[in-house]
């Protein structure tokens, strides 16, 4: 899956990124009609969805698109490793709804059931641990995740 995103400055001027990288923009007084051409051309790609987004333009002069697309995604990307809610939907955010998908998650409270003394900090650190040391041949269990709180209590 691939994600194309459109962003158009308050000014009119428009450049189009994929996956976060830059492709193509407009430069002032430029017709946007052959960067929406080039945005119809690639949503007919397999597995392309399109992310519109709306920006102010930057106020200091010598801004360049870097400056906005770094606004852009860093507003959009939770931290490395982050165990959210808004990261996980964010993630699913990239695919279109009717996408085919498998999966399960684990909440606070589930981590509580295996043992309630936690902290939420020590939860956080022990979702970290799972999610970064996650082996998709053993997957996320009860005793996947009890291992990971004892590797956090100890």
């Amino acid at each position: 899956m691939q994600k194309l995103t459109r962003i158009t400055l308050s000014s009119g001027e428009m450049a189009i990124y994929l996956d976060g990288l830059y492709l193509t923009s407009t430069e002032p007084g430029d017709r946007v009609e052959g960067l929406d051409d080039i945005v119809t051309g690639l949503l007919r790609m397999p597995g392309m969805t399109l992310q519109d987004i709306d920006a102010p333009c930057p106020a200091h002069e010598d801004w360049c698109w870097n400056d906005v697309a770094d606004g852009v995604f860093a507003a959009r990307q939770p931290g490395a490793g982050e165990c959210t809610v808004a990261a996980f939907t964010d993630r699913l955010s990239r695919y279109p709804a009717d996408a085919l998908c498998c999966g399960t998650f684990w909440l606070r409270e589930d981590f509580l059931t295996l043992d309630a003394s936690l902290t939420d900090e020590q939860i956080r650190l022990a979702m970290k641990v799972a999610q970064k040391n996650h082996d998709a041949n053993t997957g996320y269990n009860w005793e996947y995740l009890r291992g990971a709180i004892e590797y956090v209590k100890s």
